[in-house]
């Protein structure tokens, strides 16, 4: 979403990929902040589950331990006893020696799960054993898109080896069978990996159908993590995938002992004796992680003992009665829930992050701690309140805490103008029936605040003078500019050449406008800023099929257009209502032009309020390559020019670029419409496009440049080889500028590449360009992203540019993430 002026240099800028952990830090460092994660306990000695936070007892509502074995004095002295046997530690390597505790808990758990195990120090430490020993080269893996972290993580263990993995959207076994039927000619085994239950929404795998498919397909090997339903399901408590079938001769399953089982490590379940010798003998983890230690190991022996007792079945029985109160408890105060029946996980839609961050504060003041189910663990929209059961808890505790919720909920949500219909509307649940006739309580709060919200779908119907009073000199985007982007992007051949358009403006009773943005929906390919290994990889996809991985994106500006596309009347009392307002209206527009994401882009200077409401409204912060531009055009002559330079810009101007000048004709073209010279320039521009994987965007279309052509706003500076240098007369560059009120902005390159690197066409082009907007007596030129490094040395400043993307389906980009797993496979 980026202006495309030379193109062919923007890998340097490039360099600058927004980094997952930066969306992550600062998503939790605002939780931190509001006082709702990373908190700890009082030193208190606890028992049970009321615990102490910021200084106050609360009921826990966050354990997953889900049979309240932690406090069993039996495992408690199974530790301790361990402890006195034999130190706080045995710091071996297991390749050599181990406690004999281990032999007896392995023979416990052989019987819990009647197949073959082997004891990891933590069950992603066993992901990360067996998965290098149980996936070959032939192999492919199908990962669920909600497969826990650990599974995932564990997985690009194999991606240099060339292991074909793809990402799978969850619980979909159509699909998987689909993809089974394609990739069983060409690879050995297929691997699909799921979570038992998973962690978020509770929601579990579709285990009869799964063992149907291994049964039809014998490719097929199945490949689980069963953390959460381990101790609550099943015979001896072996867990929710064998509750109902035995190990499957294809399957592995690996789960925790850090949850329902109470101790600590993970176990690997293997329907062959083999396979289980092999990655205990060579599982990397395995040979030289550090063990369990003597505690665990004491705590384990005698949880395994209570698994093979009869009480495990009454345990069992217990929890299921707090998980069945809970849910007929949540029906009856009428609570948006989103989880599935049976787990010991619930998860309450709140949609937005602003309304989950209200709610958590709210049950944590009222003495109830529950967790806060966010981006990256679900969809920035698909935010809830995620609380867990366990045995412990009694029908008293789980009702106040949920009629405390039900009490809460409208008050948060009227804090935070949220609505019922718009929660289950994110949640693509059908709002029950007696809750349809309920007014929304955001359109309430609105009505008070006197603000208006216009809508027009075309810069034709808003007020000229209006708008450019708004936009005129921050950009290709005033109203003339729209005008020219609205008659190319329409009525073309190909969906990615049309754009549709929409222009919002937040007015309050007098008329003053305290917001407003335009905005585009269009086609885009999902790796456009992605690496260039990656695009390149997608690319030969495309050739079969030439939208792979493409979405509909609602941008604020547009592929061609650059600077502050919104506008904020800091000054008014009420500008974040406005831009509440504008949210909910591109919302509902997201799902009009059944676009995918949402990005508001080319920020440079940091609002912590601004920021705050944008992550509130399930928004996070992207850094996009530095934009550039030449602030000051502070010189009369070339040498002036020159003479402004850093000792390192003169240098590489006086070897790099004027010792060529003489080389070149320049000329500019202010209207043009000779077909064959239009035709010609849309080729150079296409020679460019055809390069850019780094900036990886469909082509734009002819009908474009036929527009630029001949529009007054624009300019043509066309570069030419002299015939004593080369042996063609045509020309090597153009470049496409608008002629904006203070600004000469340079858009679109087009080059002929024979001779680039002899003449450095592309560097000439720029010095051309800096010297035509002095000569049009320009303030300023700006030069957008890419070719850092080249602008810098003609005087160009960079600016640190982020974007806010909001994600309705986080699939596209787990598939992207998927491939580059994939390594060169």
């Amino acid at each position: 979403m980026k202006k495309i002026f030379l193109h062919h240099k923007i890998k340097q800028s490039m360099s600058k990929h927004h980094s997952f952990y930066t969306t992550v830090d600062q998503i939790v460092s605002y939780g931190v902040e509001k006082g709702i994660l990373h908190l700890y306990t009082g030193n208190q000695p606890f028992n049970g589950i009321r615990i102490l936070l910021n200084g106050k007892p609360v009921l826990n509502f966050g354990s997953c331990s889900y049979l309240g074995l932690e406090f069993d004095p039996r495992i408690k002295e199974g530790a301790k006893k361990a402890i006195d046997d034999y130190g706080t530690q045995f710091s071996e390597s297991r390749a050599y020696v181990s406690l004999g505790l281990y032999k007896e808990l392995q023979t416990l758990l052989e019987h819990i799960f009647d197949a073959w195990c082997v004891i990891t120090p933590t069950t992603t430490l066993g992901h990360i054993a067996a998965m290098p020993v149980l996936i070959e080269d032939t192999d492919a893996v199908i990962l669920d898109q909600q497969v826990h972290n650990s599974v995932q993580t564990a997985v690009q263990l194999v991606k240099a080896r060339g292991v074909h993995i793809e990402l799978l959207r969850h619980n979909r076994m159509d699909l998987l069978e689909e993809r089974i039927a394609t990739l069983r000619g060409r690879h050995k085994k297929i691997w699909y990996m799921a979570d038992g239950i998973y962690s978020m929404f509770g929601d579990s795998s579709p285990v009869d159908k799964i063992y149907a498919l291994m049964d039809q397909y014998p490719e097929l090997h199945y490949y689980a993590d069963d953390a959460h339903g381990m101790s609550i399901h099943g015979k001896n408590g072996r867990g929710f995938l064998l509750s109902r079938h035995g190990i499957h001769p294809r399957m592995v399953m690996a789960t925790s002992l850090n949850k329902a089982f109470a101790c600590g490590g993970g176990v690997l379940v293997f329907a062959d004796k083999e396979l289980a010798r092999k990655v205990r003998t060579v599982g990397g983890p395995l040979l030289s992680s550090g063990p369990m230690q003597p505690s665990a190991l004491g705590a384990a022996i005698a949880s395994a003992k209570i698994h093979l007792s009869r009480e495990i079945t009454d345990m069992q029985t217990q929890l299921r009665d707090n998980i069945e109160f809970t849910r007929l408890t949540l029906e009856k105060y009428k609570l948006p829930v989103i989880s599935e029946a049976g787990a010991a996980i619930f998860f309450i839609g709140v949609s937005l992050p602003k309304l989950g961050h209200n709610l958590v504060k709210r049950m944590l003041d009222a003495g109830y701690y529950v967790n806060l189910g966010i981006f990256p663990t679900v969809p920035m929209k698909q935010t809830g309140i995620r609380f867990t059961i366990t045995r412990l808890h009694t029908f008293s505790d789980i009702e106040k805490m949920i009629a405390t919720l039900a009490t809460e909920f409208p008050l948060a949500m009227q804090e935070e103008n949220s609505s019922l219909p718009e929660i289950y509307k994110a949640f693509k649940v059908p709002m029950p029936e007696e809750m349809q006739l309920d007014k929304s309580v955001a359109s309430v709060i609105r009505q008070t605040l006197d603000l208006q919200l216009q809508h027009y779908t075309s810069i034709q119907d808003v007020p000229k003078s209006e708008w450019n009073r708004l936009f005129e000199g921050r950009g290709t985007f005033d109203w003339e500019g729209l005008n020219l982007l609205e008659a190319a992007f329409t009525e073309n051949e190909l969906p990615e050449d049309n754009w549709e358009f929409d222009y919002l403006l937040v007015k309050d009773l007098q008329g003053n406008v305290l917001a407003a943005t335009f905005l585009t929906t269009a086609l885009c390919k999902d790796d456009m800023l992605s690496p260039r290994e990656i695009s390149g990889k997608i690319e030969l996809q495309r050739k079969a099929a030439p939208y792979y991985l493409t979405s509909r994106i609602i941008c604020s500006g547009s592929l061609l257009t650059e600077g502050q596309h919104l506008f904020i009347n800091r000054n008014a009392p009420l500008w974040k209502d406005a831009l509440q307002l504008i949210f909910e209206k591109i919302y509902c527009l997201l799902e009009l032009r059944q676009a995918s994401q949402i990005v508001f882009r080319d920020f440079q200077e940091m609002n912590a309020d601004f920021d705050n409401l944008m992550v509130d409204n399930g928004f996070f912060k992207v850094n996009m390559p530095d934009c550039h531009s030449i602030a000051s055009l502070n010189w009369n002559t070339p040498q002036e020019f020159y003479n402004s330079l850093s000792a390192n810009g003169r240098n590489h101007l006086r070897k790099k670029v004027l010792r060529h000048a003489n080389e070149f004709k320049v000329e500019v073209i202010h209207i043009s419409d000779w077909e064959e010279e239009i035709d010609y320039w849309y080729q150079l521009y296409l020679n460019v496009q055809q390069k850019s994987l780094e900036l990886n965007t469909f082509p734009l279309p002819l009908k474009l440049f036929k527009q630029l052509a001949k529009n007054e706003h624009w300019e043509m500076l066309q570069l030419t080889l002299n015939g004593a240098s080369v042996a063609t007369d045509k020309p090597c560059c153009v470049v496409f500028s608008c002629l904006a009120k203070d600004s000469y902005i340079p858009m679109i390159i087009g080059l002929d590449y024979t001779h680039n690197e002899s003449f450095g066409i592309y560097r000439q082009a720029l010095y051309q360009v800096v010297l035509r907007a002095k000569k049009l007596n320009k303030q300023r030129v700006l030069l957008g992203f890419s070719a850092s490094v080249e602008k810098q040395k003609l005087g160009a400043k960079p600016a640190t540019t982020f974007a806010y993307v909001h994600l309705k389906d986080s699939y596209q980009a787990a598939v992207l993430a998927a491939i580059s797993v994939q390594g060169n496979g």
